[in-house]
């Protein structure tokens, strides 16, 4: 999350509220990045925040909901819009994604006049640790893949693990990876529920062991 003042040389001034994308997102997208050609870059980017922009929109009436049961009033949530930094200076080269709300200064304003609950809830809501959400289509994983491929991004999951892959990573072309906090890998663990090979395993060199290579869905 980001809560910052904006100044301008014509002296005008916006609070902005940001949210960046949760793993889920992030890794999925880092992956169709890499799965589009250079040349559409400018457009994918485009795609990206209108699926961006349909996300939250599925999100904000849950989390507006959620809000008005427990304050009991007539609370409305505001309408962020999908935007898009620069890349991090060590990240992993691609555009910073997230939402936003920019609120006008005046002299008037407070620091509490520009905070949005709902911005700041639907942070939880898209982290991949959290499953409350998980009844929403646009949040779950495959769910936020096809809302992807909907836009014209080409989001590509692994037909065992789920997780988001590409097959044009810069050092390993042609070979289907998953970005992971370890820095990213060719071995696909599956669901969890695969067998594994009868005791004792001791020496035991079999792809129930070590995983096999991801493939596409």
């Amino acid at each position: 999350m980001r809560h910052r003042v904006l100044a301008f040389d014509d002296g005008t001034a916006f609070v902005e509220q940001a949210v960046f994308l949760g793993t889920v997102q992030e890794g999925a997208i880092l992956c169709a990045w890499h799965e589009a050609p250079e040349d559409g870059r400018p457009l994918l980017e485009r795609n990206i925040l209108a699926a961006l922009d349909r996300l939250q929109g599925a999100l904000r009436p849950h989390l507006e909901a959620e809000i008005r049961d427990s304050r009991g009033d007539d609370y409305t949530a505001g309408v962020p819009e999908a935007f898009s930094d620069a890349p991090e200076r060590h990240g992993p080269g691609i555009p910073l994604f997230g939402w936003r709300i920019l609120y006008p200064v005046t002299p008037e304003t407070t620091w509490d006049d520009t905070l949005d609950v709902a911005l700041w809830n639907s942070s939880l809501a898209i982290e991949e640790w959290s499953h409350h959400y998980d009844h929403i289509d646009e949040v779950r994983q495959d769910g936020f893949a096809s809302l992807l491929r909907r836009h014209d991004v080409p989001a590509v999951l692994c037909a065992a693990c789920r997780k988001p892959i590409t097959s044009r990573h810069p050092r390993w072309p042609g070979i289907w990876v998953t970005p992971t906090d370890e820095g990213g890998s060719a071995t696909c663990e599956g669901t969890g529920t695969e067998p594994f090979p009868p005791a004792p395993r001791i020496g035991w060199y079999s792809d129930g062991e070590f995983g096999t290579p991801h493939r596409p869905r």
